[in-house]
């Protein structure tokens, strides 16, 4: 595999803990329980029905954030099975304003290689934060089958 190579293969993990794997999915059971309240309401207690047009948005986002979670637990448990440390030496950074209110973020590019692990570069988004800066070392956590790999640390 080629540097090139590893950089349209490299993912960025999704990484929780118990909290996001127990409470993402009890939100998203939330969201669907409720469901049905809104046409309920429209139905028996004269609510405007336009509001039942929310169930289906309720829905929805309980399937987004379900599989979020599902997702956050099979990459967290994949990086402690198989992940070996690796090293991610910032090429560029470059800080972000999201525009939307929230905090800024920095999308780092990446060159990661460590023992058992082919040199590959990568993509990382994440809060902006005054250490990520170009030529800045990380520990990183990389499973060299498919190149998932976080800098967060498990």
């Amino acid at each position: 595999m080629t540097t090139d190579d590893g950089a349209a293969t490299a993912r960025q993990a999704a990484i929780g803990g118990a909290f996001v794997h127990v409470g993402g999915r009890a939100i998203a059971v939330v969201c669907w329980a409720s469901t049905p309240i809104l046409p309920a309401l429209a139905v028996f207690d004269g609510l405007n029905w336009a509001w039942s047009l929310f169930s289906p948005l309720m829905a929805l986002s309980g399937l987004v954030i379900w599989s979020d979670a599902v997702k956050t637990k099979r990459d967290t448990a994949r990086l402690r099975k198989s992940g070996r440390p690796a090293v991610a030496k910032i090429i560029t950074a470059k800080r972000v304003n999201p525009g939307d209110g929230t905090a800024d973020v920095s999308v780092l590019t990446l060159r990661i290689s460590g023992a058992g692990v082919p040199p590959f570069d990568a993509t990382y988004t994440c809060y902006h934060d005054e250490r990520y800066r170009a030529g800045a070392s990380f520990k990183a956590v990389v499973d060299p089958s498919d190149n998932l790999f976080t800098l967060k640390p498990l």
